[in-house]
């Protein structure tokens, strides 16, 4: 039976691992947010200095439409649920459109006593790496044969995102700086070597524990080589970017074709 509510890992729907599951609720909870402050000292109130979210929980929960005394039965399904849900992964769900969130599997439900065939079951999932909601589909911005430029860029959302980027060197010779800078951040990269042809890419791996930023370069034979290093000490620890309409600059000791792209995050 297909409810109008809805979750997926990965694309795979949960109500549709076994037909026997009645999706009942999906309960996205409150961020778990700090704000740090210092006292403001000859008067009074405070100065926030910081904002911080640890995590965001998400509860989906459900009922199973199977008989009083298949113990058996139920215990199968269980075990389907639960190899759907340990992977973790990009979860959806049907009341957040374009919206999905990279989590882990914080809490399996307990089977409970099979004598109670009409218990609600609830299966925790949680958000560390990055813990929003974030666009589906990111917003992207090409520009080929340019070494310098000055763009503007939509970011949606409602919070602080990050911006993620690739530069293909096609000048016909070694490119060994390259400089973009999003809004107010900047990473500025020196003594690249990045040769005709290859690729430097700055993005971030997030598995639902934590989200990392990587610099990385793809050779034209497909293998990868660090580029942190490259990183001067006056870059940004990041491409951070706020909703709005922001400007983005490239330079670089060579053309080549860049891409840019940014999912934005919702509280």
């Amino acid at each position: 039976m297909r409810l109008t509510r809805r979750a997926a890992l990965n694309g795979v729907q949960l109500d549709e691992i076994d037909s026997r599951i009645l999706i009942q609720g999906i309960e996205p909870a409150a961020g778990k947010d700090q704000l740090n402050t210092v006292s403001l000292w000859g008067g009074v109130g405070s100065r926030v200095t910081g904002e911080h979210r640890d995590s965001l929980d998400i509860v989906v929960k459900f009922s199973l439409d199977i008989k009083q005394g298949n113990y058996t039965e139920r215990s199968a399904v269980f075990e389907k649920i639960a190899a759907w849900a340990m992977g973790g992964g990009w979860l959806t769900v049907s009341q957040k459109p374009e919206r999905r969130i990279r989590v882990i599997c914080a809490q399996l439900p307990a089977e409970g006593d099979p004598l109670e065939w009409t218990n609600r079951y609830s299966i925790t999932f949680r958000a560390h790496g990055v813990p929003y909601w974030q666009q589906e589909t990111a917003g992207m911005l090409r520009v080929t044969g340019e070494s310098s430029f000055t763009r503007s860029f939509g970011v949606g959302g409602t919070r602080e995102t990050v911006m993620e980027a690739s530069f293909k060197n096609t000048s016909g010779f070694t490119v060994n700086r390259v400089d973009i800078t999003c809004g107010g951040s900047h990473i500025y990269l020196r003594s690249l070597g990045l040769a005709n042809g290859e690729t430097l890419s700055i993005d971030h791996v997030d598995d639902g524990r934590r989200c990392v930023l990587r610099i990385q370069i793809q050779g034209t034979g497909g293998t990868w080589r660090s580029a942190m290093d490259k990183r001067t000490a006056d870059s940004s620890d990041d491409l951070k970017v706020n909703p709005g309409i922001i400007s983005v600059t490239l330079y670089a000791t060579g053309i080549g074709t860049l891409l840019l792209s940014c999912a934005g995050r919702f509280a």
